[in-house]
């Protein structure tokens, strides 16, 4: 084992400067808007493309590049490639599969561009004063007459993104909404421990209660509740290692029946869900859980007649659709192409091989997180992990707005460039 030395990096230039930026502005818009958000993310890469091809690729720092997240991405999407050649679906249908996947790519250039603290606390304070400025939106239209104020907004909304703009709503969808409120808490928690000013403090501590409140009384998206409840174990875990997971499970369970006999939202939504999982086979109609179960029992069903290698990328709505159109009839039998949970979907498509390098990847992001110690890692691993137990119930990895959002989250956060003068292991 050898220690080395890393040299003070050069001042960031000004095309290195605003190529952050742009990932900053790109990860934030991506919350409302999905064109803005495509724009960012286009000029983000020609930007980062630009710096590549210049001098300025010397203010890339490759000494701390993560390169097993980069070979477990290329063994991940390389197995789906792989998929192609015995899938079913049309042709440009699975690239457009693969191509979904395209969002975890992201994480390579951003972990070369985001490695000193300035660039990750100017992301990390862009985005909370985007999540307050919803917040209050999101407040501010449960009052009747701020509803009639804010009719000009609601109308721009619909333009934009097709749906209207209530106070569950605010952004992109009540689940977005929800696990984007869930991760704020925490900041906020995180911000009013660093200030000195007692008025600074009591006003972040106001704003996380503000954000919990939302989430358990206002926005319904299950999947925020999971996202909380995630973080919860852990902050213990971060502050009290292994002993904390134990604290932490215990204070998530105290926190979940609080939240389920005291807020009326998180009730019905959870009985509802419950009700809902347990009568799919009955119900003459579509219900959310329903759904739900029924993809679950069917994606099991497909798992087991191709285990290995799976239908072939892609090919999940295709195969999914003879079955139901076969055993099924009413909502049932409707096509889908999605099962509702990440891991049944990869493993549908690409086998118990690609569900191995699906885990493989999650692994290898989570430890390089962890690898630099910094509060910073910890972030991005928290938000790993729960985005992977919300995508027990969602494809959260592939949907638009939370695979672009944890996949910016975790490049940005996740590797921090040793202070100068500081050792740092050497071996790989």
């Amino acid at each position: 084992m050898t220690t080395t030395f890393n040299p003070r990096p050069a001042p960031p230039s000004a095309l290195v400067t605003w190529t952050q930026n742009t990932a900053i502005f790109a990860v934030c818009v991506n919350l409302f808007s999905t064109a803005l958000a495509n724009l960012g993310f286009a000029l983000f890469l020609l930007l980062f493309l630009a710096i590549c091809l210049s001098g300025q690729r010397r203010h890339l720092d490759t000494r701390n590049f993560p390169l097993a997240v980069a070979a477990a991405v290329g063994i991940y999407i390389g197995w789906q490639i792989v998929g192609l050649s015995y899938t079913e679906a049309p042709k440009a249908y699975a690239w457009q599969s693969v191509f979904s996947d395209r969002k975890i790519i992201y994480i390579l250039p951003l972990a070369l561009v985001f490695t000193d603290e300035s660039p990750k606390r100017r992301f990390l304070v862009a985005f909370f004063i985007i999540c307050v400025v919803g917040l209050l939106v999101s407040f501010a239209l449960k009052a009747p007459f701020m509803r009639e104020l804010i009719g000009a907004a609601a109308s721009l909304k619909k333009v934009g993104s097709g749906a209207p703009l209530v106070a569950e709503n605010v952004f992109r969808s009540h689940a977005t909404q929800s696990m984007v409120f869930a991760l704020c808490t925490f900041l906020a928690l995180w911000f009013a421990r660093q200030q000195k000013a007692w008025l600074w403090r009591a006003g972040l501590f106001v704003l996380a209660l503000a954000f919990a409140a939302n989430v358990a009384l206002v926005t319904p998206g299950r999947s925020g509740y999971v996202v909380f409840l995630v973080l919860v174990v852990w902050w213990f875990a971060v502050w009290r290692g292994v002993k904390g997971v134990l604290l932490g499970a215990l204070a998530a369970l105290v926190i979940g029946l609080l939240a389920y006999n005291l807020s009326p939202t998180v009730h019905n939504r959870v009985k509802m869900g419950m009700t809902e999982a347990r009568n799919f086979s009955e119900v003459p109609e579509e219900t959310s859980l329903g759904r739900r179960m029924l993809m679950v029992q069917t994606s099991l069903g497909m798992i087991a007649e191709r285990p290995l290698l799976g239908v072939g990328t892609g090919s999940f709505k295709q195969s999914f659709s003879a079955i139901a159109a076969e055993k099924y009839t009413g909502w049932r039998a409707i096509p889908f192409d999605d099962p509702h949970n990440q891991y049944l979907f990869v493993t549908v498509e690409n086998g118990v091989i690609g569900l191995i390098a699906f885990l493989f990847m999650l692994a290898m992001i989570i430890k390089a997180c962890l690898k630099s110690g910094t509060v910073y890692g910890k972030m991005a691993a928290g938000c790993m992990l729960a985005w992977c137990a919300t995508s027990l119930f969602s494809g959260h990895f592939r949907t638009f707005p939370e695979g672009h959002l944890i996949a910016f989250i975790v490049g940005i956060l996740m590797v921090s460039r040793v202070p100068d003068g500081q050792k740092t292991d050497g071996a790989a």
